[in-house]
C-alpha cells in the first residue's frame, strides 16, 4: 500500500473496494517488492513484533498463493472471493473465476467509503505473510492510515486506574511507559517479555516486562496483556486489544487537524520548557532562617552499603555537575544523607534534616490551596491540560547565607546544597508561594506545588491559557517533565480526584484504598485511616453517623 507503483495502479481501478485493493496490492507486491514507499503517508508510533517466521515449506497457500504460512493461519481465510463469491480465498487463486460476484457495485462503493479514511479499521497487510528468511521476522502493520493529522484517544480503566491511550493501528501491541506503570499500575508485578518491539524506523524499543490488566471500556471488561517500555512514549492501544474491544468512535476524543496544529505550534514555541534538564528559577531565591540561639549540629557520615555505593557516588557527581551541590571542606552544619532506592533502580539522596535543621527552622506561614479552592478557579472548563514540573524544589535557588544550613555529609565528604532540597519542613510553603507569584494574574490556571492544571471554556481560550502558562514558566527558567504532561483531556486525575466538565468526582484508586484498608492496630494507623476518610468526607453522606 505504501508503494507508489501500487498507488497509481489502484487509482486506475473503477469501483475500487477494499477487498479488490488488497488483491491488487498482493499481486503487485510480489513483482515490485522493492518499490519506493509512498512518501506522503506517515505511520505514527508504529511498533512491530519481532517473532519467528512460520515456515511451512515452499508449498503455496491455496487461499492467497503465497508461501511461508499454513492456510489455517492465512489472513485471507475470512475474505470473500470477488470471482465466485465463496469465503476463504481471493480471486487470484480462485479455481472458478467465472462464478458470480458476491457484491454488487453499490455495495463495493459503500465498503470503500466505509474504510478508506478509517484509522481504526484493523487489517493485516501482505507484509505479515511475507517470507523474510534473511531476518527471520514477521512484521505486523496497519492496512491504511488516514493522512489527515487526526488523533484518536480513549481513556479505559486499567485495573481501576484511568489511563489515556492513543488508538494506534500501527502498533502491534498495547503498551505504556515505565512512568505510567510506576504511577498507576505499580501494584502489578511484571513478567519477562520474550518479544522485541521496533519503531517504524527500525529502532528497538526496550521492553521492561509485561503485565495482565483488567480493561474496562464502554461497559466491556476483559483481561489483556500490556507491555511496559522504557522512555516517554504515550500509552498506545494497539491491534491486539482492538481485536477484543469494540470502540464507540462517536465518543472518542478526536483532535481536529487545525487544533492539533495550534497545540503543536504552542509546544514548539515553548520548546525550552520541555528540555530534558533541570531548570533554574529566575528572580526568586529561598532564604531560610533559624530560631534565635540555635546551635549548629554536625553529624558523622553514615555508612553506605557496598552494593549501592557506586550508585550513590554517581548521583553525587550528577548533582555537582548540574549545579545542585558544591563540594566544601568545612561546615558548622552537617546533615547525614539517606540513599533511597527508586523503582527504576536509581538512587535518590535525601538529607535527614529532621535531626539537624528542621527543629530550629522558622516556620513559613503560607497555606497550601484546598482542592475545592482550586476547582472553583476551573469553573466552566470542559477539557484540561496538566503540567508536571521536573524535580520542582531543586529548581529553586537558595541564597548564600542559607546554603550552609543545607550542608550534607557523605562518605565522599561535605557537600552544600545550592538549591532547595526535599526534606526541609518549610519547602512546600516556600515553593507554593513562588509558584503563586509566577502564575499571578493568569486565568484558567491553578497550581498545587509542582502540578499545574489549565483549562478554558472553549478551544481557543484553552490554547491561550496554555500558551500564557508556558510563557510564564519559560520566563522564569522552569522545566517540566514531558512524560507526565497531558493536554486537552476530557477528565484528569488531580490530587486524588477526577476532574471533568461535570464537576469533582472520587478517584477509583482512592476508593479502593479505603475499601481495602486493614483495620487500624494502633493510634498512628487510626489517624492515617481517619485522614483518608476525611479527605473524601464530602462524598459520604452522614459520615459522622457511620
Amino acid at each position: 500500500m505504501r508503494s507508489g507503483t501500487i498507488q497509481k495502479r489502484l487509482l486506475t481501478e473503477a469501483n475500487l473496494t477494499l477487498q479488490k485493493a488488497l488483491e491488487v496490492s498482493l499481486s503487485m507486491e510480489m513483482a515490485n517488492k522493492d518499490a519506493q514507499q509512498l512518501s506522503t503517508l506517515t505511520l505514527v508510533h508504529e511498533v512491530s513484533t519481532n517473532v519467528r517466521s512460520k515456515t511451512v515449506g515452499g508449498k503455496p497457500c491455496y487461499r492467497c498463493g503465497r508461501t511461508g504460512h499454513h492456510p489455517e493461519e492465512c489472513w485471507c481465510k475470512d475474505l470473500d472471493c470477488r470471482s465466485c463469491g465463496k469465503k476463504g480465498h481471493i480471486e487470484r487463486v480462485c479455481k472458478n473465476k467465472e462464478g458470480p460476484s458476491s457484491k454488487n457495485t453499490e455495495q463495493r462503493k459503500s465498503d470503500f467509503k466505509k474504510y478508506k479514511n478509517k484509522v481504526h479499521k484493523l487489517e493485516r497487510t501482505e507484509e505479515e505473510q511475507s517470507d523474510t528468511p534473511s531476518e527471520g521476522e514477521e512484521s505486523l502493520h496497519v492496512l491504511s492510515l488516514s493522512d489527515d493529522g487526526q488523533g484518536y484517544w480513549v481513556t479505559p480503566l486499567l485495573d481501576g486506574k484511568a489511563v489515556r491511550m492513543q488508538v494506534d493501528t500501527g502498533a502491534a501491541v498495547s503498551l505504556v511507559s515505565e512512568v505510567v506503570y510506576r504511577k498507576k499500575l505499580h501494584h502489578l508485578k511484571p513478567q519477562p517479555a520474550k518479544i522485541t518491539l521496533k519503531t517504524y524506523t527500525g529502532e528497538a524499543v526496550p521492553v521492561s516486562g509485561i503485565v495482565t490488566v483488567t480493561v474496562k471500556l464502554n461497559k466491556q471488561k476483559v483481561k489483556l496483556p500490556l507491555y511496559i517500555v522504557k522512555g516517554s512514549q504515550p500509552a498506545l492501544l494497539g491491534r491486539t486489544w482492538l481485536e477484543k474491544i469494540k470502540l464507540n468512535w462517536q465518543e472518542i476524543n478526536m483532535v481536529a487537524k487545525v487544533g492539533d496544529i495550534n497545540l503543536q505550534g504552542i509546544l514548539r514555541k515553548h520548546a525550552a520548557v520541555f528540555k530534558d534538564e533541570l531548570g533554574r528559577m529566575k528572580d526568586i531565591t529561598v532564604k531560610l532562617t533559624v530560631k534565635p540561639n540555635s546551635k549548629p549540629k554536625c553529624f558523622k557520615a553514615r555508612s553506605v552499603p557496598y552494593a549501592i555505593k557506586p550508585k550513590v557516588e554517581a548521583e553525587l557527581d550528577k548533582l555537582v555537575k548540574s549545579g545542585v551541590l558544591d563540594l566544601v571542606r568545612v561546615s558548622e552544619w552537617a546533615t547525614p544523607v539517606v540513599p533511597v532506592m527508586k523503582k527504576d533502580g536509581s538512587i535518590r539522596l535525601c538529607g535527614d534534616f529532621k535531626v539537624t535543621v528542621n527543629p530550629v527552622l522558622t516556620a513559613e506561614h503560607y497555606p497550601l490551596p484546598l482542592i475545592d479552592d482550586l476547582f472553583a478557579g476551573l469553573a466552566g472548563g470542559q477539557k484540561f491540560s496538566k503540567i508536571d514540573l521536573r524535580q520542582a524544589y531543586l529548581q529553586m535557588q537558595v541564597d548564600e547565607e542559607s546554603q550552609e544550613l543545607l550542608t550534607i555529609v557523605t562518605h565522599k565528604g561535605l557537600f552544600r546544597y545550592r538549591r532547595l532540597p526535599f526534606g526541609i519542613t518549610s519547602a512546600p510553603a516556600l515553593f507554593q508561594r513562588a509558584m503563586d507569584q509566577i502564575l499571578s494574574g493568569l486565568t484558567g490556571v491553578q497550581c498545587y506545588l509542582d502540578d499545574l492544571l489549565i483549562t478554558g471554556k472553549d478551544e481557543q481560550e484553552r490554547l491561550r491559557n496554555l500558551d500564557a502558562a508556558l510563557q510564564r514558566l519559560e520566563e522564569y527558567g522552569l522545566r517540566v517533565r514531558t512524560a507526565k504532561c497531558e493536554f486537552f483531556q476530557s477528565s484528569v486525575e488531580y490530587l486524588g480526584h477526577i476532574i471533568d466538565g461535570a464537576g469533582l468526582h472520587k478517584a477509583p484508586s482512592k476508593v479502593k484504598a479505603v475499601e481495602e484498608a486493614p483495620s487500624p492496630q494502633n493510634v498512628s494507623q487510626l489517624r492515617s485511616f481517619l485522614g483518608l476518610l476525611t479527605y473524601y468526607a464530602k462524598f459520604v453522606p452522614n459520615l459522622s453517623n457511620l
